[in-house]
């Protein structure tokens, strides 16, 4: 027996898949004992299902206030307030963990589920993050938070005023388009290259990118590099190859480059979320276009997770669960 509990993650349309079932049981009879069945398994300890900043950024855009309202209810009580941590925290544990495995250092002991917060905004930003510096959270606040993570989440994704949460829809998308602008340049610059070349460019372009961050992070953790050359050119490609979410990111935009139709902005959400889930869920229900680009990286395998794109398949997780778990200890 086990007390850890499976960790499941619902793209969007699932999730409205679960809301149309609320709201029309005859309708959705399957969807609807499912989540039955989820609640259960919830209650039990033997199920978590956390939601993404790519979640909670699409029932925020979404503009009718009455449907934003019964999505909102379902995800943040499904949930549980429970969020995957945004990508800068994410990076932090990994690097650290491949600096001790680089230098012989004590592997680091990470509470259970790091990865998870039962605080909303902390799939967007840690608190830690420099980034957040502004919001001046007092350990009081932060308390209160945690105490009940379903309310604020909750309240976030219904009851910003109207021009606030229009602007913030606004300047991720203007963000998302100047990305992919530059992604369509980029495409068109290598189109022809083989998967290898492509794959050596990408890791380069990425370690550019990311060399002031990965720097930041090695001089937190006590290495005093002034450039990712001093890291050594081998550890440096190791750093693309075993930190999960740099390695996701890379094999999927490999693959999504290679498509000939446009990028969209929907494909950088639903990237961001597979680098936040993949590695750390035990299972990925999505939609059909990203995890095929997943399976056909072979991230379902090297990370052991369970890719599908059938909400129903999750009925069968939950038959295993409730045969081989028990509630985890409250003590």
């Amino acid at each position: 027996m086990t007390a850890r509990p499976h960790i499941a993650y619902l793209d969007q349309n699932k999730w409205v898949e679960l809301a149309c079932a609320v709201k029309s049981p005859a309708s959705f009879p399957a969807q609807h004992a499912l989540l039955k069945a989820i609640n259960r398994e919830i209650d039990a300890g033997h199920l978590v299902l956390p939601i993404t900043a790519t979640n909670i950024y699409e029932t925020h855009k979404i503009n009718d206030p009455e449907r934003r309202h019964e999505l909102a209810v379902l995800q943040a009580t499904t949930s549980r307030g429970l969020v995957f941590c945004g990508r800068y925290r994410r990076l932090e544990k990994e690097l650290n963990d491949l600096w001790c495995v680089l230098f012989d250092q004590p592997h680091i002991v990470h509470r259970p589920h790091w990865f998870l917060s039962n605080i909303f905004f902390e799939a967007f930003a840690d608190i830690g993050d420099p980034r957040m510096t502004d919001l001046c959270l007092t350990e009081e606040t932060i308390n209160i938070l945690r105490a009940d993570p379903i309310r604020p989440l909750y309240e976030y994704l219904v009851a910003l005023s109207e021009d606030v949460r229009v602007e913030a829809v606004k300047k991720f998308t203007d963000g998302s388009e100047d990305l992919r602008q530059r992604i369509e340049k980029r495409r068109c610059q290598h189109a022809g290259e083989s998967l290898a070349l492509r794959r050596k460019i990408q890791s380069a372009l990425l370690m550019i990118n990311e060399n002031e961050l990965i720097l930041a992070f090695a001089n937190r953790a006590g290495f005093t590099w002034k450039s990712i050359g001093e890291i050594g050119d081998a550890n440096v490609r190791r750093i693309i190859e075993e930190v999960p979410t740099y390695y996701v990111e890379r094999e999927i935009a490999l693959r999504l480059e290679a498509e000939t139709r446009p990028i969209e902005e929907n494909d950088f959400r639903d990237m961001q979320s597979f680098c936040a889930v993949i590695p750390y869920a035990d299972e990925v229900i999505g939609e059909k276009h990203f995890v095929n680009l997943a399976r056909q990286a072979n991230l379902d395998k090297k990370y052991e997770t369970r890719l599908s794109t059938n909400i129903l398949d999750l009925a069968e997780s939950l038959e295993r669960l409730g045969a081989t778990m028990e509630p985890p200890n409250s003590g």
